[in-house]
């Protein structure tokens, strides 16, 4: 029965994460860190930050899993490098040495396909400065998802990325796995499933695909009323 760490739980990964956890009969108890309420659940603890600084709700607390589905886009941040390094690297990193200072057993994150320190491309250059921050910090276990584009509803527009989307289902046989489109959802339940292995691992496409396919159990959902109703 795992008590795990969830942070960007309101975005397309992190929101089918929750939901999945929730209903997942190895998870007793999951704590968003966010910086906006999230629907009551008996299984669900809020750590709310304290106005922007999402790192200062932190607390000294033990978890046996973090999974970190933190990400933006440089549309999202109006073309900001800085805000955009803010999100995908030093927050990241910043919860990588509270995991480390915790001693937290698992630690799991969403990358990016290409990823690379070395990178001329400011998108894989960051991400892969995020990986190897990581991965200087000798967490005790750590797992590194390397998805290629995201499948999945979206909550804002993103056209490139559709048509894209599109244009690598339609030619998806000559990819090399590694490129395909990944599912939102199987990428979830593999860091889901994640969480509850000891040993760590960088995982594209085929791994991500193993990782999902574990067999897990769910339990119903309770509702928030029949929560408060155990309340006193």
């Amino acid at each position: 029965m795992q008590r795990i760490l969830l942070v960007g739980a309101t975005g397309l990964i992190g929101s089918t994460v929750l939901d999945r956890a929730l209903r997942d009969d190895r998870i007793r108890q999951v704590i968003a860190l966010t910086r906006k309420p999230l629907p009551i659940d008996p299984k669900l603890e809020q750590w709310l930050a304290p106005g922007d600084d999402l790192l200062a709700a932190l607390r000294n607390e033990p978890v046996d899993a973090v999974i970190c589905c933190l990400g933006t886009t440089i549309r999202n941040v109006g073309g900001d490098k800085a805000r955009f390094i803010h999100v995908d690297k030093d927050l990241v990193l910043g919860l990588g040495r509270w995991a480390k200072a915790q001693g937290v057993p698992e630690f799991c994150v969403v990358s990016a396909m290409g990823a690379n320190a070395s990178s001329s491309i400011f998108y894989n250059r960051v991400k892969g400065e995020m990986e190897e921050g990581l991965k200087a910090l000798a967490l005790p276990t750590l797992h590194i998802f390397q998805p290629s584009i995201l499948t999945g509803p979206r909550r804002e527009k993103r056209v490139g990325e559709r048509i894209g989307i599109v244009v690598l289902k339609a030619i998806a046989w000559l990819l090399p796995p590694r490129m395909k489109p990944m599912p939102h959802d199987v990428l979830a339940q593999a860091l889901l499933n994640a969480a509850t292995i000891r040993t760590g691992g960088t995982h594209q496409y085929s791994g991500i695909l193993e990782l999902a396919a574990q067999k897990f159990t769910t339990a119903p959902r309770a509702t928030a009323s029949s929560a408060s109703s155990n309340c006193t």
